[in-house]
């Protein structure tokens, strides 16, 4: 059942995480050259939760499952961002960081793990509205 919201969603939140390997000026910047671990570490926490969020699109008949497969998703993507903006932050790129100064590709590697994640919140509300719908209808029968 491609035509789910919560299909779109998690497409979009994987695109998102997925988007975020294409900004090279985060893997090549001040983190990662001041800490070895921040690029294999923020790469494949980013990676799991992409990997998740697009098996979830699958797990439509099962929304117990896919609900669980998505809040994982959610947390697993919230670590990478925690990461990210504190390897950011100790490295000294992001207090130094302006609109002036900074490029869009900078910005955009740090608002794109966002973003996916708002996407992961909005695919579970959607799931948990699905449940609630299917919970009434068999109160009616």
């Amino acid at each position: 059942m491609i035509q789910r919201i919560q299909s779109v969603y998690l497409l979009l939140a994987v695109a998102f995480l997925g988007l975020e390997y294409s900004f090279g000026s985060v893997w090549t910047g001040p983190s990662a050259a001041e800490y070895s671990w921040f690029v294999p570490v923020t790469m494949g926490v980013f990676t799991i939760s992409a990997i998740g969020a697009f098996g979830a699109i699958f797990m439509y008949s099962q929304r117990k499952r896919q609900r669980s497969l998505v809040v994982t998703s959610q947390i697993i993507a919230l670590l990478g961002l925690l990461i990210l903006f504190a390897s950011q932050y100790m490295s000294g790129a992001l207090p130094n960081m302006n609109l002036t100064q900074a490029s869009f590709e900078s910005w955009a590697a740090l608002v794109s793990p966002i973003l996916a994640y708002l996407m992961l919140i909005m695919a579970r509300r959607a799931i948990e509205k699905d449940i609630a719908l299917v919970r009434s209808m068999d109160r009616l029968r």
